[in-house]
């Protein structure tokens, strides 16, 4: 009996760490190109070819020049829970109060709202 435990247990543990996998690889895409964060004191960070559905904190930019081909998302928090505070599109300039977190979406992803990012 406990040799049948066991393989039972091996065999949940594969499948669920092959649909880790599979899921990242579905998702790993990036963002092609740069998004320029400015923060209040005027200083900028690049950033290029960023994973889509990942939560970065950039910790209170204050403006975004995105010339990526995907949505920008930011949140008021690092976590980037609750409520999404501003959308940058690809190839546009935005201006907003302090962020703290950044998701890149793909523009054609319709149901951004909805799709966990952490």
């Amino acid at each position: 009996m406990f040799p049948l435990k066991r393989l039972v247990q091996l065999g949940v543990t594969a499948t669920a760490a092959t649909a880790l996998i599979v899921g990242l690889t579905a998702n790993a895409e990036a963002a092609h190109g740069t998004l320029t964060l400015k923060y209040p004191r005027g200083h900028t960070i690049d950033v290029t070819n960023r994973a889509n559905f990942i939560c970065f904190a950039i910790q209170g930019a204050s403006e975004a020049d995105n010339r990526t081909d995907a949505n920008a998302f930011f949140y008021a928090d690092g976590s980037c829970s609750g409520t999404v505070s501003v959308i940058v599109p690809p190839n546009v300039h935005s201006s907003f109060s302090p962020q703290n977190g950044l998701v890149f979406r793909p523009v054609t992803d319709t149901a951004a709202e909805d799709r966990s990012h952490t």
